[in-house]
């Protein structure tokens, strides 16, 4: 995988991020507290779209902030995203970047596969851009040509 630096417009990419999963939502539960997880993606006009993961009672239903802030794009349809990031909130701590899971990973190669991913190496601080494809080797997509499954 080809590591990237990031700019100080990625560090405030990272910031929208921070701050989206620090605002306290309210749970299905009925209790008020951050989120775990944030997400933000740049669009190619410079502007930004935030989300947080939804947790739901039965697991399966919860959903990523990286699809969430996806699908905000998706509202755009003129714009593409350029970059995006997650970071894991854990309660107490600064929040921190966060690879995308497997399915978050499909999502974005799916909805913005020429796009940069913010990542850092686990147990470090310091951060790093890979495009979208580089994390997702031999995508799904890939083993269909022209409605067949090759």
């Amino acid at each position: 995988m080809k590591k990237e630096e990031i700019s100080d417009a990625d560090h405030a990419l990272v910031a929208a991020a921070v701050a989206a999963v620090k605002k306290p939502v309210l749970h299905p539960f009925g209790e008020k507290s951050p989120a775990l997880v944030g997400a933000a993606a740049r669009l190619d006009d410079g502007g930004i779209v935030t989300a947080v993961n939804l947790i739901a009672d039965v697991g399966g239903l919860s959903i990523c902030a990286e699809p969430i802030a996806i699908a905000e794009a998706a509202r755009l349809p003129d714009r593409k995203i350029t970059e995006i990031v997650a970071v894991y909130h854990v309660p107490g701590e600064e929040p921190k970047v966060v690879s995308p899971c497997g399915r978050c990973r499909e999502a974005i190669t799916d909805y913005a596969p020429g796009c940069s991913v913010i990542l850092r190496t686990p147990g470090k601080s310091d951060l790093f851009k890979a495009s979208a494809a580089d994390i997702l080797p031999l995508k799904y997509a890939e083993f269909w040509q022209g409605g067949r499954f090759i």
